[in-house]
């Protein structure tokens, strides 16, 4: 994956205080990180690696890089999403991920919530 020094505005650290969370954060123009969403991970049998690529993924995606790592090999899922609708004053925007194996119905993966970056990529 390639960076660009202007496109490393969004990065991800771990949720000081809950397990299988992660604090989204931008970059500011003083240099300062500031959080603007969080990634909570509802599938308790996703392996952390798995979770890890999926939030370089997502990162990426907000840093404007075009294309991601393919994880549908190693998940053998399809990873689909449903951004829930808000009224236009909300500047919370939730994205609930599932994983569809190809059978049954699609499971819960996780939830993303991000606020005031409707400008994002």
């Amino acid at each position: 994956m390639q960076h660009h020094e202007n496109q490393g505005i969004f990065v991800y650290r771990p949720h000081p205080l809950l397990d299988r969370a992660f604090l989204i954060y931008r970059k500011g123009r003083d240099g300062d990180f500031s959080p603007v969403g969080d990634y909570t991970v509802l599938d308790e049998s996703e392996e952390m690696s798995l979770t890890e690529k999926k939030l370089m993924n997502l990162v990426g995606k907000l840093n404007g890089e075009r294309e991601g790592m393919k994880l549908g090999d190693m998940t053998g899922s399809r990873l689909l999403f449903h951004v829930k609708p808000r009224s236009e004053d909300d500047l919370r925007q939730e994205i609930v991920f599932y994983t569809y194996t190809g059978n049954g119905v699609s499971k819960e993966n996780a939830i993303l919530t991000l606020e005031g970056i409707d400008h994002a990529h």
